[in-house]
């Protein structure tokens, strides 16, 4: 290697270089190219590309999602901060599960004296994310049934069919039309209450109204998975102000054909303490009588004047160890006309609870307290329990409304509480004294 031919040629070269620094040309060149980065850097951060080249470079902080209620869907938990006003108690907070059909999961008040108090039988939300599966025990829905407040359709109440060649759906008859729905259990012949148990909603909204909050949801059922006549959307909204509750349904039909449809709700109320401290009123003094071979209604009516299920009294009838699984009909208005008014007075908790229907679609009161349990469901249907049943002589007798396309059936009830004065029975008086609290679990013996 010739060492001076080497150095003469770096030499030369750092001579070049040095002439070139010392030109003027290298800062300019230098803040040109500068500038070119950042402008390409620019655009492609504005083309999203940088993010997804950083992507590449730099490990993602990843963080776990949030977690979803029951059927996917975050829960809805409506608030509201009580007044305070007399003394009286107060709804505070609705929780709804618009992953299942809107069940109202709970519905808390503020009662004076005892503080925050659950007035429905349900599992806790994280329970209820558990329970709630959509698997098992839990096919079609069914254990929505079991706790909190279902909404049901687009039927209310029971239905009984035929083991279809599947196994896994039961069939009936509806005007001359083979239609099909779930068994509420395997190998059974009768349905959950109604096939929106399970769905998750397609919209959903929140706004505000006088003293409180509400939430509405859309259902695009359709032909609840090919099981239904033509073809539903099912809208609900609920609305919580300082003492009441509303809830509000509607069916609409949005296929081509006729459809059967009937509305109605299943709320578990708690009844804390003594049942003997329970006074019930219901608006009625007809009843569907029952076949007790089958459970089922024989198609008749019965009067209840004088029997141990006559509730019509305004102050009440003592629940006691009365056991009533029974559907009441012939509803009569309150005083006011507003509609017919159930009343669960309970002079332990210190509140009474008021349900009141306010649309004429709301023909029966299905109410259930097994004797020995603490909790009671009052259901407003508007359909009498196995509408398709072969008992019965026609459909208006039934109330399953036929919605021809385009038309619509709404349901609206109000849940109101009031406050109770207990009575001075003198020392040792369990009205008086029982201020112990309580614990609600989720019953599986509710139908």
């Amino acid at each position: 290697m010739d060492l001076g031919k080497r150095l003469s040629s770096d030499s030369h070269a750092a001579s070049r270089f040095r002439r070139f620094s010392t030109s003027g040309y290298l800062t300019p060149i230098l803040v040109a190219l500068f500038c070119a980065i950042f402008l390409f850097a620019a655009h492609e951060a504005h083309r999203g590309n940088y993010t997804r080249i950083r992507s590449h470079v730099i490990p993602a902080n990843l963080q776990p999602p949030l977690p979803t209620g029951p059927g996917g869907q975050d829960a809805v938990i409506l608030r509201r901060n009580p007044t305070a006003i007399g003394g009286e108690p107060e709804l505070i907070s609705a929780t709804l599960l618009p992953g299942r059909g809107m069940n109202v999961l709970q519905i808390t008040a503020s009662v004076p004296g005892r503080g925050e108090v659950p007035l429905l039988v349900a599992p806790s939300l994280s329970d209820a994310s558990r329970i709630l599966t959509g698997s098992g025990d839990d096919a079609n829905g069914s254990v929505s049934a079991t706790c909190g407040a279902a909404v049901l359709a687009p039927w209310a109440g029971r239905l009984t069919g035929s083991p279809t060649s599947s196994s896994s759906t039961l069939e009936s008859i509806w005007q001359g039309q083979r239609i099909t729905f779930p068994p509420s259990r395997p190998g059974a012949t009768v349905s959950t209450l109604g096939m929106l148990l399970d769905l998750a909603s397609d919209n959903l909204g929140t706004d505000s109204v006088p003293e409180g909050q509400a939430v509405s949801a859309l259902y695009h059922a359709g032909s609840f998975s090919g099981q239904w006549p033509s073809m539903t959307d099912v809208t609900i909204r609920a609305e919580l102000a300082g003492r009441s509750f509303d809830l509000t349904v509607t069916e609409h039909n949005t296929g081509q054909v006729p459809m059967p449809a009937g509305i109605g709700w299943h709320p578990v109320f708690a009844l804390p303490g003594n049942r003997s401290d329970v006074r019930l009123t219901i608006p009625s003094i007809t009843r569907v009588d029952v076949d007790h071979r089958t459970g089922l209604p024989s198609g008749k009516l019965t009067s209840t004047v004088g029997t141990p299920i006559d509730f019509i009294h305004a102050r009440g009838t003592p629940l006691g160890d009365i056991g009533l699984n029974d559907t009441f009909t012939e509803l009569q208005s309150g005083i006011l006309g507003d509609g017919p008014i159930v009343e669960i007075r309970n002079l332990t908790a210190g509140y009474g609870l008021r349900l009141t229907p306010l649309t004429n679609s709301i023909k029966f009161l299905r109410v259930i307290a097994p004797n020995g349990q603490s909790w009671i469901s009052v259901e407003p249907d508007t359909n009498v329990d196995d509408p398709l049943g072969h008992q019965w002589t026609g459909q208006a007798q039934t109330g399953l409304v036929t919605l021809q396309p385009g038309e619509s059936l709404q349901w609206h009830v109000r849940l109101e509480i009031f406050s109770l004065r207990l009575p001075d029975t003198g020392p040792g008086s369990s009205a008086r004294n029982s201020t112990s609290s309580f614990t609600i679990t989720p019953s599986s013996n509710i139908p």
